[in-house]
């Protein structure tokens, strides 16, 4: 029997061994993660070309404005969920544009920021019903992120815009890419549509072009059940109409007959309740309305404030309210002990909070 020599078997098991690292390296990279996808147009209208690279800079150009970007839930006079949408701060107090379809019927709402953070929505400042927009303002306590709309016109027919989308409803933050398809005219003014047909729920987001500027809002066009976008100019119109001793309300919004014709000291509702923001973890926090009782006395009502503990189950849910100070009437004691116990938290772990109430008539 020959013998092989050693040498030779050494060689062999090191190109055996080169060989299947060298397989390793060349085979196939993973697929990129579903971020990097072309934008909403790709989707859409599939493209083997735009499917995976981009069309534009929008995604870059949008980082700066995503923070302002926030989603508004709002909640009914049960407590329950009526509508989510889309709205954009535009100071650095908590005013906020929003789509005002979106807010009809709501007596309550919190802004739900890219960073996690809840407001409550204490009401509306000013409004244009013709273009269907509205300023809101939330409860803020620091400095927040907002964007300054632009007074430039919107693009020609044929154009490229790109609607910026809040990440708190995704996964990753979405840039819808559009392209103007019409110009129109109304008795609201101009508007644009665009190519793929927007979703509902990007009505109230803010509109930017290719350098980042907004330039527009998207709205909901009811008697066309579809979104257009207005020039974002009408931001600066709402905030003409806000005076320094303003204060937001829901009845701004959405005025009543019946409150209307009713007597003054009938709507009398506390003072806005203002939710500690640090920690807190409540989605639904409606102010206590004045009671009918308690408007009789002393020729044109009482005054009062008291403070009450308020417990949450895991579910989230109001399920006992003490109180530790009372308003000094019983009927304002009551109608502040109702309210507490409408207000919701989110689900987890069982917790408590104090909250002061001031009754004025």
């Amino acid at each position: 029997m020959r013998r092989v020599p050693l040498y030779f078997i050494l060689t062999l098991c090191a190109l055996v061994s080169c060989e299947r690292k060298g397989s390793t390296v060349r085979g196939p990279e993973p697929s990129p993660p579903a971020a990097s996808a072309a934008p909403i147009q790709s989707i859409a209208k599939p493209s083997a070309q735009s499917s995976q690279t981009p069309t534009s800079g929008f995604a870059q150009v949008a980082q700066s404005i995503r923070p302002s970007v926030i989603i508004i839930s709002v909640f009914d006079e049960t407590g329950h969920l009526s509508a989510n949408g889309h709205g954009f701060f535009i100071s650095d107090d908590g005013k906020f544009i929003a789509d005002r379809s979106v807010m009809v019927g709501g007596v309550n709402a919190v802004a739900k920021a890219a960073d996690g953070a809840i407001y409550n929505v204490s009401g509306a400042l000013a409004q244009t019903p013709a273009q269907n927009l509205v300023l809101l303002k939330a409860d803020a306590t620091r400095t927040l992120p907002f964007v300054v709309p632009s007074a430039r016109a919107l693009p020609d027919i044929g154009g490229n815009v790109a609607i910026v989308l809040s990440p708190v409803e995704r996964a990753k933050s979405v840039v819808l890419e559009e392209k103007i398809s019409g110009r129109f005219s109304d008795e609201a003014g101009e508007w644009l549509d665009v190519t793929p047909t927007l979703p509902k729920t990007s009505a109230g987001a803010p509109v930017i072009d290719e350098r980042g500027e907004v330039i527009g809002i998207v709205t909901f066009r009811a008697g066309n059940n579809s979104c257009a976008i207005r020039p974002a100019v009408i931001a600066g119109t709402l905030l003409a109409q806000v005076k320094s001793n303003m204060t937001a309300s829901w009845q701004t919004l959405t005025p009543s007959p019946t409150t209307a014709s009713a007597s003054p000291t009938a709507t009398r509702s506390a003072t806005p309740v203002k939710i500690p923001l640090k920690g807190s973890r409540l989605i639904y926090a409606p102010a206590p309305r004045y009671p009918s009782e308690a408007k009789q006395l002393r020729g044109g009502g009482v005054q009062g404030a008291g403070s009450f503990r308020v417990l949450f189950d895991t579910n989230g849910h109001a399920v006992a309210v003490q109180t530790l100070r009372s308003t000094g009437n019983s009927s304002l004691d009551q109608a502040a002990v109702s309210a507490l116990y409408e207000w919701r938290s989110e689900p987890g772990r069982e917790w408590s909070l104090v909250v002061p109430i001031s009754f004025k008539p």
